[in-house]
Order: C-alpha cells, then sequence, then structure tokens
C-alpha cells in the first residue's frame, strides 16, 4: 500500500521540525545561559605577552622562566636563564622549583605545552602562573 502525501502537508510537516527544532535549541541556549560559563584557561593561570614577560623576568630576579619543552629543544635553543622542566616530568619535579607564591612564567615551543604546564602548576596551588605560549614569543 502506498501513502500519498499531499504537498501542502509535507509543507506543514517541514514547518512542524523547523518549530521543534527552534524550541529545542532556544531550551538549550536558554538553559546554558542558567548555569555560570567558565573557560578553561581563565580558570587556570593567565597569558602573558612575550614583551611582558621579558620585562617581569629583567625586573625581579625572583620570577622564574621555565621551559617545558624536551631537552633536544632546550639544546638546540633556550631563553638564558630559563629551566628546563619537560611537560611530561613536570608533576614528578614541582620539588624543583621555589615557594607557590613565586611568579613562573611558562613557555614551549608552540604553545599547547605550556598551556597544560600552566594548568598543572595552579592545579599544584601554584598562585601567579603565566603562559607565555610559544618561546618565540620572547622578543
Amino acid at each position: 500500500m502506498k501513502l500519498k502525501v499531499r504537498k501542502s502537508s509535507k509543507n506543514f510537516i517541514v514547518v512542524l521540525i523547523l518549530i521543534i527544532t527552534a524550541a529545542v535549541l532556544v531550551g538549550c541556549v536558554s538553559g546554558a545561559a542558567s548555569e555560570p560559563v567558565q573557560e578553561e584557561s581563565a580558570i587556570y593561570h593567565t597569558a602573558v605577552s612575550g614583551a611582558d614577560a621579558k620585562e617581569m623576568f629583567e625586573s625581579d630576579d625572583q620570577v622564574i622562566l621555565l621551559d617545558v619543552r624536551n631537552q633536544d629543544e632546550f639544546d638546540e635553543y633556550h631563553i638564558p636563564g630559563s629551566i628546563l622542566i619537560p611537560v611530561d616530568e613536570l608533576e614528578s619535579r614541582l620539588a624543583e622549583l621555589p615557594e607557590k607564591n613565586t611568579d613562573i612564567i611558562v613557555f614551549c615551543r608552540a604553545g599547547r605545552r605550556s598551556e597544560i604546564a600552566a594548568n598543572i602548576l595552579v592545579m599544584n596551588g601554584y598562585k601567579n602562573v603565566y603562559d607565555m605560549g610559544s618561546i618565540n614569543n620572547w622578543n
């Protein structure tokens, strides 16, 4: 048995589907707005430009420049005065860092590892963590 649907019925079904979809989307948006939204990166650390990081480092000898790349990358090029703790070793080597109120500027090759490292530091109680992103941001 073949069911025939008139054109007006098809239009009605399309409009009905659009209305239901819109209602669902509005419900999702309004429901999401009632819950606080937090950006993950905003919770954990502060982004800092290369110029500001350099100024911080040069004006305060207590500021730590933390390079979270690997040893080969560090050997190829590094910022004088920076210390190397690869991101995959960071949690196990936190004792090598000074007290948790020290300003720590984290960087890597492109920015992803520094973001991970900055989050690790803050989750472990470090208060003043700055993510410079890429080493190339250092002027």
